[in-house]
């Protein structure tokens, strides 16, 4: 049977195509080997309370209007109360689309990881989480195709959907389309290598979780891990993040 297909099941395994990339933070340069490419879907995994709770997080949040954002290259500038309080924050971003960038380690990351924390894959590629961000798109807008080529140091990414409610807004990554369905959780590796994009909103609004992960740092350096690194840009999700404290079950096992 093996005769028919290339053996790349499992493909944490798997590594091919050395290259070096830059830390995106830190500017230190790794060489790397990229791992098998893979797509993940788990329709409907987060229940209605998982998806409420995530949706407490951004109605919460209020847009910082010192914080400035340029369409033409996408780049943020949190306001210098964001960045001294480590605050989560929203911004009015191009195409009819309101960002909300997750502070690492604030109560609203861990308001998100509490609902998602044990779905993540078992992966090199989502050794730690790189950036969080809940969007919300409005009608007429979309997210155009493309490669995530800016962020060499994020290899993974999730996309979890918050409703259905809408028209259009189709998910697809590298000619995969993902349905439109609440509470469906969207996993991909290579997200520097990958196409993906989302389709126009016709009717309605459309909010995902979206959430970037990368390699474990010491690993990329061929160093033991001796917790001495303390980047705040990066959570490793091999540490146990702090509890919400929730009991209501938050998503379907």
């Amino acid at each position: 049977m093996g005769t028919y297909s290339e053996p790349k099941l499992g493909g944490a395994e798997e590594e091919n195509n050395k290259e070096v990339i830059e830390d995106k933070y830190s500017g230190e340069e790794f060489e790397i080997e990229r791992h098998t490419d893979f797509i993940t879907t788990l329709p409907r995994i987060i229940n209605e309370a998982g998806v409420d709770h995530i949706m407490e997080q951004f109605n919460s949040c209020a847009i910082d209007d010192e914080t400035t954002y340029n369409p033409d290259n996408s780049e943020v500038i949190p306001s210098d109360k964001i960045i001294e309080h480590n605050l989560s924050y929203k911004y009015q971003a191009d195409m009819n689309k309101i960002h909300m960038t997750v502070a690492s380690g604030s109560k609203e990351f861990n308001a998100c990881l509490d609902v998602f924390e044990h779905l993540i894959p078992e992966h090199p590629d989502f050794e730690t989480i790189t950036y969080m961000q809940i969007v919300h798109y409005g009608q007429d807008s979309m997210f155009p195709f493309h490669k995530d080529i800016a962020e060499d140091t994020d290899f993974g990414t999730m996309i979890m959907q918050l409703n259905d409610e809408y028209k259009g807004g189709q998910l697809n990554v590298e000619g995969n389309i993902i349905a439109n369905n609440e509470g469906t959780c969207t996993f991909f590796n290579n997200s520097t290598q990958m196409w993906h994009g989302v389709e126009p909103i016709y009717e309605g609004d459309r909010y995902v979780l979206l959430v970037w992960f990368g390699r474990d740092v010491n690993e990329m350096r061929g160093e033991e891990d001796d917790g001495s690194d303390d980047n705040s840009e990066m959570q490793s999700m091999s540490e146990s993040s702090e509890s919400t404290g929730s009991e209501v079950s938050l998503a379907d096992e």
